[in-house]
């Protein structure tokens, strides 16, 4: 084994026994190495066997038109003017992200999207896709059945939607089929990208790697630390293996509520803090009753009969309930009294942006 080789795996070998006593970030927990990045791709395509939710092809022509297509693809031609009309059928757009230095056959997970009228996405199938990069190439394909969390149901004159059902993955359903090419090149340098640029993290990135490597690391700014590296191949792969597990004492992270906009889940961490405010909780509805009302002319009369629709329109202010916090609080007091006026996560949401908003949450708000 050469000499490279043996001091790399006995730095190994120590950083992962520092890795497990510490209890602290580390250099891949942290950074991202340049060039090592995901391929976003996106198709078009359809889904079929839906309960007839899908597209109302009288309205979304392109669903009609992709259906011929794919038919005439197939070997079979409808005749001139056929004219269908099917309510099974969706046009979606599919897309999803490679991973990193992918090979033929690997598998990636897509999001399939509706883009007409289709009610509902839930039990369809996505046929086969052709999935391109943005210039054009087609690097992947996918097909399979869908996984819809929303759902919808509609009657006569009502009708429910639970979550967003025009949106579903397939696990695993994308495939790739050409090679990605590689990350790692040729140069002595290695460049890492901080996944949340800070000037006090890049600093205690670079005095960690200097430690172990002295004089390798060197701080381009906030975001970007570049390393030397060997030009070896073999030794440049177990370099940044022991890169990545170097410890750093990273600076606390910076609170964070994650809002979820498709469901309304609100997630928060237990470190995020409430300065003193006053908030209120109310809600107002509005409700409109249709009711018909048919007026029948006499039976020797020479008047028609004519259907009138008398309307009833009404609104109503909740009571509000408003609570004073007097010092600063955890936001776990703060969920535990909206919880006890019965506060709904949507207008969890709207509180906490609010208090943001006041200067009174002291956390980012991220909304995915």
């Amino acid at each position: 084994m050469p000499k490279a080789l043996r001091v790399i795996s006995l730095l190994l070998v120590m950083l992962f026994s520092v890795v497990q006593t510490v209890d602290g970030a580390t250099i891949q927990s942290l950074s991202r190495i340049g060039g090592n990045r995901s391929n976003r791709v996106i198709g078009y395509g359809l889904v079929v066997g839906l309960p007839g939710t899908g597209d109302q092809t009288t309205e979304i022509p392109y669903t009609t038109q992709t259906i011929t297509n794919m038919l005439r693809h197939m070997g079979i031609n409808l005749p001139a003017g056929q004219f269908m009309q099917p309510n099974n059928v969706s046009a979606v757009m599919v897309t999803g992200s490679i991973p990193p230095e992918a090979q033929p056959g690997q598998k990636f997970n897509v999001t399939v999207s509706a883009m007409g009228n289709a009610s509902s996405l839930r039990g369809g199938i996505l046929l086969m896709t052709q999935l391109h990069g943005a210039n054009g190439q087609v690097f992947a394909q996918a097909q399979g059945s869908l996984l819809v969390t929303g759902s919808s149901a509609q009657g006569g004159t009502a009708s429910l939607t639970v979550n967003n059902p025009d949106v579903g993955r397939v696990e695993h359903g994308g495939i790739v089929e050409v090679s990605m090419p590689p990350s790692l090149t040729a140069a002595n340098a290695v460049t890492l990208m901080l996944r949340h640029p800070d000037f006090v993290t890049a600093a205690r990135m670079v005095e960690s790697i200097n430690l172990v490597f002295p004089g390798s690391a060197t701080a381009q700014g906030s975001g970007v630390i570049q390393v030397r590296a060997p030009s070896d191949p073999n030794a440049r792969v177990g370099f940044l293996a022991a890169l990545e597990q170097i410890p750093v004492h990273a600076p606390k992270p910076v609170p964070t509520v994650v809002i979820n906009a498709q469901d309304g889940t609100v997630i928060m961490g237990g470190d995020i803090r409430v300065s003193p405010c006053a908030v209120a909780v109310g809600s107002l509805s509005v409700s409109v009753q249709n009711n018909p009302k048919v007026s029948q002319p006499n039976m020797f009369g020479q008047g028609v009969t004519v259907v009138a629709t008398n309307s009833k329109v009404k609104i109503q202010s909740h009571k509000a309930h408003l609570f004073l916090m007097r010092k600063a609080v955890s936001l776990e007091n703060v969920v535990r009294t909206l919880n006890t006026v019965g506060a709904t996560p949507t207008q969890l949401t709207s509180i906490l942006e609010a208090m943001k908003s006041a200067g009174a949450l002291h956390a980012r708000i991220k909304v995915i």
